[in-house]
């Protein structure tokens, strides 16, 4: 059978093995990984969840390598109890090259081919590249780790999908699943599926069409209030930011935000909040649209948003459609304020804008807090606020509003 080789890889990461960055760079998965909502198709014709072992019945082992190949792993598991799980050769006896196979016949109503899977990006992406995994079909490479990885971040389990309506009811294929490389890092397979395709994810709530409240940073500081919830320096400033994009969403010029340092990088060890409210919600006015810029540590430092209905008390964490980008779970990186909690993590380019849905708040007055938190080293420009609006695409009147907010709502 063909099989994907990357010998290349050899010599050349061989003489990188022992550069290992402080952070993101174990090879072996140590902390609780971000667990995505399970779907499972409606047709499940097939679903291999690694729980009778590895290689599971009916399905075939090429082991290359002799000291490290796919095995049974049951440290946090996607689903289940177990997941099929390449190690590194430590002993670094050879590159690896190591291939699980099924054959599987396309049944009426197959659509998708599902599954999940994880590594570091730290090795297989940036900055060394010296490991990659593949899932093939009849050894047509289909999805690929450093390709297809859709922004993963390391020791995430994350879903992927493959379209597989190319295929003719009766037609036998043959999945592979490889790991390749040479002084690597573990990757890790589980909930393999085929059947049909999920639904798609709901649609955002926001822009709305009509809103309640807006809070333009650009005009004033919107009644903003800190709340300290770290030890370290405070963290949250108003005012001209230097260094982030020129542009807010829908091409609106910057030129005042809530940030986490106006002229530099945020601070080691600091954690606050920023709250902003009250906010009455109801069905006229239940969609929040923030409009943001991060440039952050990922997986180490970020930020989140909470909603609090005693007056700042008690804070639960509201999820943006699409959901946040990691949970700072690291042991070792403790981040003030948001550890343990899935935050906004990572670097973007360009303002984003992210809505949350507030249904859950009707007939109740609301605050809302921007949370940010570093650990204690690395640090980057940090999180930036451009307005918050909340609306619907019911009609309400405006509340409140100063000239500028008007303005700001017809851009």
């Amino acid at each position: 059978m063909k099989r994907i080789l990357i010998l290349s890889l050899c010599l050349l990461m061989a003489a990188t093995a022992a550069l290992a960055g402080p952070k993101g760079s174990d090879k072996y998965a140590t902390e609780v990984m971000f667990p995505i909502e399970y779907y499972t198709g409606g047709n499940r014709a097939m679903f291999e969840g690694f729980e009778a072992g590895v290689p599971p019945p009916g399905w075939t082992l090429f082991q290359t390598n002799i000291n490290e190949t796919w095995h049974s792993n049951d440290y946090n598991p996607y689903e289940g109890l177990y997941s099929a799980t390449c190690l590194y050769d430590a002993g670094y006896t050879g590159p690896q090259d190591e291939w699980l196979y099924v054959d599987y016949m396309i049944e009426a109503g197959d659509e998708c081919l599902s599954f999940y899977a994880f590594a570091s990006t730290y090795w297989a992406i940036d900055p060394y590249q010296n490991y990659n995994l593949w899932v093939t079909i009849d050894d047509v490479v289909m999805w690929d780790y450093y390709n297809d990885n859709n922004g993963a971040v390391t020791w995430q389990w994350q879903q992927y999908m493959i379209d597989i309506t190319g295929y003719s009811v009766g037609q036998t294929i043959t999945l592979g699943l490889g790991y390749t490389g040479y002084d690597g890092a573990q990757g890790s397979f589980d909930a393999i599926d085929i059947g049909e395709c999920p639904p798609p994810p709901p649609e955002p709530c926001c822009p709305s069409e009509y809103v309640c409240y807006v809070v333009d940073f650009n005009y004033d500081y919107g009644g903003a209030m800190p709340v300290v919830c770290g030890i370290g320096p405070i963290p949250w400033q108003w005012g001209a930011p230097i260094g982030i994009p020129a542009t807010a969403c829908d091409g609106v010029p910057v030129t005042d935000v809530w940030g986490t340092n106006l002229t530099g990088d945020y601070p080691v060890q600091t954690g606050e909040g920023l709250v902003i409210g009250p906010f009455d919600i109801n069905v006229l006015c239940d969609c929040m649209e923030l409009c943001h810029f991060y440039d952050i540590e990922t997986g180490y430092d970020g930020g989140n948003v909470k909603v609090s209905i005693d007056g700042g008390v008690t804070w639960t964490l509201v999820y943006p459609f699409g959901g946040y980008d990691d949970i700072l779970d690291s042991t070792s990186f403790i981040a003030e304020c948001v550890a343990g909690e899935e935050v906004f993590t990572g670097h973007m380019t360009v303002f984003q804008r992210d809505c949350f849905d507030l249904t859950d708040y009707h007939g109740q007055s609301i605050m809302i807090g921007f949370f940010f938190g570093s650990d204690s080293s690395v640090t980057y420009p940090g999180w930036y606020l451009k307005w918050v609006k909340i609306g619907s695409d019911e009609y309400s009147p405006v509340e409140d509003a100063t000239w500028g907010s008007i303005k700001a709502m017809y851009r």
